[in-house]
């Protein structure tokens, strides 16, 4: 069965089912594009980010540069909270250059205004390490996330955002 075929019957649910989906496929050489490829299907993104962050929490691979633009480019156009999620969660993982950290920017933004109370808690991790490694965007970091301190009141997300506070932003652009 195909990579696709397997996420396509994936119930979404069972982490052993998708943990045998990575095995099933891990020795393919061009998995990783593969993933970053199906991650840009509406309704194979959530498992193909899953396997994605995946493979790269556990060191099994990572994104060049030519593959991080190409899933920094997939990100706006996620509708499914759980692989937004994902993409947020593998952040720390990918270096944003050139056009890729403006979308990327946008994109922490954009999930730090979800419904979706995990989603507006990796945003704030995101928008952090985005102003952290690219300096232009640390004023407006520090005020997004100071706005937030005030209004969030769901506990995960204060609790999130309050140890990204604390970790605190370099002053002003270098």
């Amino acid at each position: 069965m195909s990579l696709e075929s397997e996420l396509r019957t994936w119930d979404r649910k069972s982490v052993k089912a998708i943990i045998q989906i990575h095995e099933n496929n891990a020795a393919d050489e061009d998995l990783m594009d593969r993933l970053v490829t199906l991650a840009g299907t509406q309704d194979l993104e959530t498992g193909a980010t899953w396997l994605l962050k995946h493979r790269l929490e556990n060191a099994l691979d990572r994104l060049d540069p030519d593959l991080t633009l190409k899933l920094v480019a997939l990100l706006p156009g996620l509708s499914d909270w759980e692989a937004k999620l994902h993409c947020l969660q593998i952040f720390p993982h990918i270096a944003f250059s050139g056009p890729s950290k403006e979308t990327a920017w946008r994109f922490v933004l954009a999930c730090s205004r979800e419904p979706n109370k995990f989603v507006r808690a990796w945003a704030y991790s995101g928008l952090h390490q985005l102003a952290l490694d690219h300096p232009t965007y640390r004023e407006q970091a520090r005020a997004v996330l100071e706005a937030a301190e005030r209004s969030e009141t769901a506990p995960s997300v204060k609790v999130r955002l309050r140890r990204v506070l604390e970790q605190g932003l370099p002053e002003g652009p270098a």
